[in-house]
């Protein structure tokens, strides 16, 4: 395996290998009793599935204390969010030291990310990689207090909301026919001026409601405190995109012969406020030259998609152990298109059988010790490498 390989790299590609992931066929009670097949082709982005029992006998990831202990670290996104008297909210960005009494009504912790901290909440999150992990994002779990909530709103991208305790009032509808989708100018949160639902639930726990993106909801807890876990996606606005691979196109592009603009035969200007026109073709071409360079928007673009978020650390291993399996750290991401394999914002080219192995690494994220033995020496100094940084475990 070889990273960041010049364009002009010749070395063979080994074909897609049949996915190792999930069955697609097969009919789940996750999502009652339809495959991950018909969800993606009926509901996803479409309309919304409540599922009874979709996880029955499911428990909390964390308890309380646990999670009020998260709250309070700086290495953990957190909000706190007390509803007053009245319509009147107030919110509190972690890391949040203490919080209001458990007894106290009408009060959310919301913590981001529970995945990255929390084995069982990473588990969790697994089961919907039925869905490109390029569009996975994490796993939020909400305590609320008798009452507790954060206003109607709605979200851009698709979610998932599962009641792991207690019970929660949902009540939701479309934009456009529940709500405007204008905002309340008085509140620090997203809430919506206008909803009126078409639909409500009450979930219990191991209940589950799937909301594709535009769907205003609101969730109440109801009958004393409870947890919610909300599976959400990453659904990147098509300007950010571009600039995050600009800028990896760019710093690539530099020590590859990169030249400064010139303009010897500048004449001079009583315009002097007029942008060159030969400053603008020059620009153009840095655009386009950056793009065109074969393979390079693929790599930037897998390299994007798998950095690791800004609190995400990893804890420093040593070499994998001979005969020795290994898994993905559940903070790390790793992806594949057909001529890279990527792990937290780095690329690899890969060809034949390494090629094979590490996209059932990304597919699994894990391969057995006699998947292990069977990589190159390259592709297994890589893999101790990796161990040592934290980004895989001995399995």
């Amino acid at each position: 395996m070889t990273s960041k390989p010049t364009p002009s790299s010749k070395r063979p590609l080994a074909p897609a290998a049949a996915s190792a992931g999930p069955d697609v066929d097969a009919r789940l009670p996750l999502l009652g009793g339809l495959s991950p097949a018909q969800f993606m082709k009926r509901h996803w982005q479409k309309q919304p599935l409540l599922v009874r029992q979709a996880l029955p006998g499911v428990q909390p990831p964390i308890d309380r204390v646990g999670l009020a202990a998260l709250a309070a670290s700086d290495e953990v996104e957190s909000r706190l969010v007390t509803q007053q008297s009245g319509e009147r909210w107030t919110l509190r960005q972690g890391p949040i030291s203490k919080l209001p009494a458990w007894s106290k009504p009408q009060w959310t912790l919301l913590v981001q990310g529970l995945d990255l901290h929390v084995d069982a909440a990473h588990e969790l999150l697994s089961r919907f990689r039925f869905v490109p992990e390029a569009r996975l994002d994490d796993l939020m779990l909400s305590y609320a207090s008798e009452g507790g909530g954060v206003g109607p709103h709605f979200d851009s991208y698709d979610v998932f909301l599962i009641q792991v305790s207690g019970r929660r009032h949902w009540r939701i509808g479309r934009l456009g026919v529940s709500t405007t989708g204008a905002l309340r100018e008085d509140v620090p949160l997203k809430v919506l001026a206008d909803f009126e639902p078409e639909q409500d639930f009450v979930l219990e726990p191991g209940d589950m409601l799937y909301l594709p993106p535009g769907w205003a909801h609101d969730g109440v807890a109801v009958g004393g405190d409870c947890m919610t876990a909300s599976v959400g996606f990453r659904a990147p606005w098509r300007g950010e995109l571009a600039n995050e691979l600009l800028v990896r196109l760019t710093d690539d592009e530099a020590p590859r012969g990169d030249r400064m603009y010139g303009d010897p035969r500048q004449a001079a200007t009583c315009e002097p406020g007029r942008i060159p026109e030969a400053l603008t073709a020059f620009a153009r071409e840095a655009v386009l030259k950056a793009v065109a360079q074969p393979l390079a928007l693929e790599r930037a673009l897998g390299e994007a998609l798998t950095e690791p978020k800004p609190r995400v650390f990893f804890e420093p291993g040593e070499a994998l152990p001979p005969g020795q399996g290994a898994r993905l750290s559940p903070r790390t991401r790793m992806m594949y298109d057909v001529a890279h394999v990527f792990i937290n914002g780095q690329s690899f080219r890969a060809g034949g059988r390494d090629a094979t192995l590490m996209r059932r690494l990304a597919d699994r994220r894990a391969l057995s010790a006699a998947e292990v033995a069977r990589l190159s020496e390259g592709a297994r100094d890589l893999l101790d490498q990796w161990t040592e940084d934290g980004w895989v475990l001995p399995d």
